[in-house]
């Protein structure tokens, strides 16, 4: 049986480090960038956390989330490790000291390149580990297990997730530009021992995870969550995807119905239209 997924261009501003934009049919040609994240409206009771307000990145279509590629390996930390993107939010958008926070969501989805198909579960039980912050909290007087805890990363796996479901990203201290690291392991890996060996040797292909941004700060009444939360975002991780294999991957989330059958029709069936998982 025989696919052929139809891809079209998508187009891709990175701010602030590129002025012009350039068309996604790759996910290892951006280097280090930033995802915009706005407050709108700025530093108010009721404001919303929103991304990529000018609709420089593609939507996911069965979902709407904002689906944003990245490179492992792209920057000094190692094979298997990226620290982009990184989290952006301008001056005056947040009040000091305010704290962006992640929260993980869904599970690890695997895109097999060879049978274009974005599956539920990795080769090899491979994951994704993702280190955020230790909350300030658990800094000033957690346990010594709590703040190993977080020390742990948070971890999506084809089961879902594990360690800690929330934790921050930065304060915002006249504005926020954080980059924390992503890490992909095989099943015998470990990202949280030193050494780009750790990582063993997880799959070629796109592993994709799902996070939302928030703030825990409270309204003026004292009572409500200051800020709403954004809609959720899809991270691709590429792992050794060349050329334009990672366009693919991103085509199918955005022209879920572009996979198209080219084997014999069976007798009166037509052209199958291959939806995906």
């Amino acid at each position: 049986m025989k696919k052929v997924l139809l891809t079209l261009p998508f187009l891709l501003l990175t701010p602030p480090q590129m002025v012009s934009a350039q068309i996604i049919n790759t996910c290892n040609d951006f280097g280090h960038f930033d995802l915009l994240i706005d407050v709108v409206p700025p530093a108010s009771d009721g404001a919303s956390f929103v991304i990529d307000s000018t609709g420089e990145f593609p939507v996911e279509a069965g979902t709407g989330n904002t689906i944003v590629p990245a490179d492992l390996g792209d920057f000094p930390g190692g094979i298997h490790k990226t620290d982009d993107p990184g989290w952006l939010v301008a001056a005056g958008d947040l009040v000091a000291n305010e704290i962006l926070w992640f929260r993980a969501l869904g599970a690890l989805r695997y895109w097999d390149k060879d049978a274009q198909q974005w599956l539920n579960a990795p080769p090899d039980g491979e994951r994704i580990r993702y280190f955020g912050a230790t909350p300030p909290a658990v800094v000033i007087s957690g346990t010594p297990q709590e703040k190993a805890f977080y020390a742990e990363g948070t971890i999506w796996s084809s089961e879902g997730l594990s360690g800690p479901i929330e934790a921050p990203i930065e304060a915002f201290i006249g504005g926020i530009h954080a980059h924390l690291d992503f890490c992909l392991e095989a099943s015998d890996g470990d990202c949280t021992r030193p050494g780009s060996s750790a990582t063993g040797q997880p799959s070629t292909g796109a592993y994709l995870i799902e996070m939302q941004l928030f703030s825990k700060a409270v309204a003026g009444n004292g009572v409500q969550q200051k800020y709403i939360d954004s809609k959720p975002v899809d991270v691709i991780l590429n792992n050794g995807l060349v050329a334009d294999q990672c366009g693919e991957a991103i085509g199918a989330l955005v022209l879920p119905d572009a996979i198209v059958d080219e084997s014999a029709p069976l007798r009166a069936a037509g052209i199958l239209i291959m939806t995906g998982p």
